[in-house]
């Protein structure tokens, strides 16, 4: 369960040296039409539809008063990275909850900067993202609001980067936030904002349920779950049911 951690500012030097050509392109709606068109002015091929998952957390046991929580881990993650209740909901005991989602990454940052256990994470923006094309994004803070500026495609390729400038606060300011990465709508993994600084994840997502008192998108401590167990979805299988008898998980999968 433990991941090894990787500082923030690691492999970004060339980010910030690069940052100006970048976000002279399109932002996503242009980039998106020009992908959708030949130069002939004819219809280029639709991209193909995202797969689908699904896992169904059952309580056989006598537990009582918990949520069934899906959450992600990854193999490394920025070293000042807290993980979020992916997603969460009551599972009394004899019932079960269905969680659905889909491959699709975002860029996402909320107002709150004080990421403890418990700390309720509200994400301000949720901004579509992808490993290649739209890779990397600039946070600024305007006005007395955050807020992102243009896609760009010059990130770490398999990577998500987001750079921080000037305007953002950072540690001390009462107007801290938070930014980082999310999944089919919703946040996975946040980062306390810092000024003029950036943040690169690898996502190279594990999928992992477990018992606990964490609601939906809230800071986690992953010591105070019952019994992680992760769901890993052997290939061409989309499906799965995990089933919690007390002791431990019993996971099926198909299609």
């Amino acid at each position: 369960m433990r991941e090894a951690r990787i500082s923030r500012r690691e492999g970004l030097v060339a980010v910030g040296a690069g940052l100006g050509a970048v976000f002279l392109g399109a932002g996503l709606a242009g980039r998106a039409a020009a992908a959708s068109r030949t130069d002939s002015g004819l219809a280029g091929p639709s991209p193909e539809p995202l797969v689908g998952y699904n896992v169904t957390i059952m309580n056989e046991s006598a537990l009582d008063g918990m949520n069934a929580i899906l959450f992600q881990e990854m193999p490394s993650l920025p070293s000042d990275a807290v993980t979020l209740a992916w997603m969460s909901k009551m599972c009394h005991p004899s019932t079960s909850i269905e969680y659905q989602w889909s491959i699709d990454y975002s860029f996402v940052w909320g107002q709150v900067g004080t990421l403890v256990p418990g700390t309720q994470f509200v994400a301000g923006q949720i901004l579509a993202a992808d490993l290649t094309e739209n890779n990397l994004v600039t946070l600024s803070y305007v006005d007395g609001g955050f807020e992102f500026g243009p896609l760009g495609s010059s990130g770490k390729d398999g990577s998500l980067t987001i750079k921080e400038d000037g305007s953002v606060p950072g540690p001390g300011n009462a107007d801290q936030g938070s930014v980082g990465i999310g999944m089919s709508g919703a946040g996975t993994f946040v980062v306390p904002t810092l000024t003029n600084a950036g943040v690169e994840f690898d996502p190279k997502p594990t999928y992992w349920v477990a018992f606990g008192s964490f609601a939906s998108s809230e800071v986690m401590d992953i010591s105070e779950l019952t019994t992680p167990a992760q769901v890993t979805y052997p290939d061409g299988l989309t499906s799965a049911k995990a089933v919690y008898d007390g002791k431990e998980w019993t996971i099926t999968y198909g299609n």
